[in-house]
């Protein structure tokens, strides 16, 4: 942390799209080499995210029995480079749109359904574009 950087919001999400043709890819590859014996699926894993007065942070996380976040810093973006759109509900998660202070998309943050406080707060804390704010108000 930075002299003077206060942590506003921390949770746990996933960033970014989900591949779905690289998993079923993978899946079908798997079950050619082992005769259909062995089946697999990948889901993408949720990281820590704090957001600070100064900047947002991913963390590296350690995987074991319990996953636990690391110290590690995997993703710094200034935080006057980013805005985000409200949280909204998508099948059985909570989204939040990431964008660009002009409302273009930069990533879409998923968080659980349990963790739907969180979605919001890291939404209402960001504040949204300004192209947001304005079709909001129609």
């Amino acid at each position: 942390m930075e002299p003077g950087e206060v942590v506003e919001v921390a949770g746990m999400a996933v960033l970014g799209k989900f591949n779905v043709g690289k998993s079923v890819a993978l899946g079908i590859a798997t079950g050619i080499a082992t005769l259909g014996m062995v089946s697999v699926m990948t889901t993408p894993k949720p990281q820590p995210v704090v957001l600070t007065t100064k900047r947002m942070l991913v963390l590296g996380i350690k995987v074991g029995i319990i996953d636990q976040p690391d110290s590690k810093i995997v993703t710094e973006i200034p935080r006057e480079q980013l805005r985000a759109k409200p949280a909204r509900r998508v099948m059985l998660y909570q989204a939040v749109d990431l964008t660009d202070p002009q409302g273009n998309k930069v990533t879409r943050m998923k968080f659980s359904l349990f963790d739907g406080a969180d979605a919001k707060k890291f939404a209402q804390v960001l504040g949204e574009p300004p192209a947001a704010r304005v079709a909001a108000r129609s």
